[in-house]
């Protein structure tokens, strides 16, 4: 077929229409292109769309230092994930999307804590927990 005979803005259009579509085309069938969720075959580091990530920091009541070596269990209806409080009395664990969580923390001179925490309030920040506890047990490690 000579295109050549087709007059110029007809051309452009037509150029233009089948650009949009091949465009449209990659956009939505490519993971990962168009800004979705997707998990991507091969990308460990690409993350499901069912589960995130939750920073918590443990602090005493009293004295605002960190507790360290803190057993720590968080329940949903998804499933649960257990940790220990690290040095700096934070712990991290990977739970399914969902908007309460039940915490339960426990360690030795401590209060045990068992309550539900909301994960949609400032999302993105490390939420806070506060233990009471004796003097002598926020820095030690549980053994």
């Amino acid at each position: 077929m000579d295109l050549s005979k087709l007059p110029k803005p007809l051309l452009y259009a037509s150029i233009a229409i089948f650009l949009l579509a091949v465009g449209y085309g990659a956009a939505t069938h490519i993971p990962g292109l168009n800004g979705s969720n997707e998990q991507i075959a091969g990308n460990p580091a690409s993350k499901t769309p069912d589960s995130k990530s939750v920073k918590i920091l443990v602090l005493d009541e009293d004295s605002q230092q960190p507790v360290v070596g803190a057993k720590v269990i968080m329940e949903s209806e998804g499933g649960a994930d257990s940790d220990t409080t690290d040095n700096l009395g934070f712990f991290r664990v990977q739970i399914p999307n969902t908007e309460y969580v039940r915490v339960r923390l426990s360690k030795d001179g401590c209060a045990p804590f068992n309550q539900n925490l909301n994960l949609l309030s400032n999302p993105d920040r490390p939420k806070q927990i506060m233990l009471k506890c004796s003097k002598s047990n926020t820095s030690k490690p549980t053994k």
